[in-house]
């Protein structure tokens, strides 16, 4: 279940704070080297050399540099698995966009492992998204979608650990990011026909808090096409309280990314209506009760600051 992290940074800031009003009265030890800045760490260090052209593109660098920071850190083969493989595809973007997605990596406190609460927690990132940290236990611990290989690197002005996905910065709501997203034009449609029906559904997909985080698998333009739906005026005017239905049996509670997905049945927000779900290798699907087949998940973990979307090719039927 995830718990709110704002008070634990709160405090952990102002301890970082008191630290180093602290160790600023303590005589150093001139046989002992300062650790570096963290962007002198990046900008020294072989394994992260998309991330310092990065860095160096959108300026964030300087942001960087600012005391009582944790920077989850992708190095270059975190960025290839995230599909960003040279210096150029950095540069496609507009120097807002990376700085927006670096700064999403950032959280304004020190946080070593060993302060990580266990289980899911939902903390503000310096670029105002929600990122989920899962502490699975065992020393393993996540960001979103991506696992930390290398925790608490100490650098001057606070922690680095090292990640294996580069994160997508949430942008706003389920919601909002159903709406802005161009495959799922016709979700955003049912949704929007749904409002008077199933308000509490509505406002629940458009909070903007991570109090109550929710999962949905949202079929893409192609799969509502494929069940029926030939066009978004077939959205639009059908049933209130059978769409109503349809989209509550695509969304769970709490915030569940593909790692955490197990093979197994789930209950969904449609009242004594489950999904089945398969997890192998990594590969998830999921099935509703009168599909014939399972529904593939073509665009995995879109985290938004009230849960997790997963797209998928598929009306699921209840």
């Amino acid at each position: 279940m995830t718990k709110p992290f704002s008070l634990l940074l709160s405090r952990l800031a102002i301890f970082g704070l008191l630290l180093t009003a602290s160790l600023s009265c303590t005589k150093k030890d001139d046989t002992v080297a300062d650790p570096k800045t963290i962007t002198d760490q990046i900008l020294e260090d072989k394994q992260y050399t998309l991330l310092r052209s990065a860095m160096m593109y959108s300026g964030a660098g300087d942001a960087l540099k600012a005391a009582n920071l944790t920077f989850f850190a992708p190095n270059d083969a975190a960025f290839q698995a995230s599909g960003i493989t040279s210096e150029a595809m950095i540069m496609a973007m507009t120097k807002d966009q990376v700085k927006n997605i670096l700064l999403y990596h950032v959280l304004y406190a020190p946080v070593t492992i060993a302060k990580i609460p266990s289980g899911q927690n939902a903390v503000q990132t310096a670029s105002q998204g929600v990122a989920y940290i899962n502490n699975t236990g065992g020393g393993t611990i996540y960001v979103n979608n991506a696992k930390i290989t290398q925790p608490d690197i100490k650098a001057a002005n606070g922690i680095i650990h090292m990640i294996d996905r580069v994160l997508t910065p949430s942008t706003g709501s389920i919601l909002t990011t159903i709406q802005g997203n161009p495959k799922l034009t016709f979700l955003a449609a049912a949704i929007k026909r749904i409002g008077a029906t199933n308000s509490t559904l509505v406002t629940s997909l458009s909070n903007t808090s991570s109090g109550n985080p929710l999962t949905i698998f949202a079929p893409n333009d192609d799969a509502f096409i494929a069940a029926g739906y030939k066009t978004l005026s077939s959205v639009e005017t059908a049933a209130p309280l059978a769409l109503s239905s349809l989209v509550s049996y695509h969304v769970l509670s709490g915030a569940s990314l593909t790692y955490q997905i197990q093979t197994g049945s789930v209950n969904t927000l449609l009242s004594n209506s489950k999904l089945n779900l398969t997890a192998n290798n990594g590969v998830v699907t999921v099935k509703g009760n009168k599909n014939s087949t399972a529904a593939t998940i073509k665009t995995a973990d879109l985290v938004a600051n009230n849960g997790v979307i997963h797209i998928i090719d598929q009306v699921l039927q209840p």
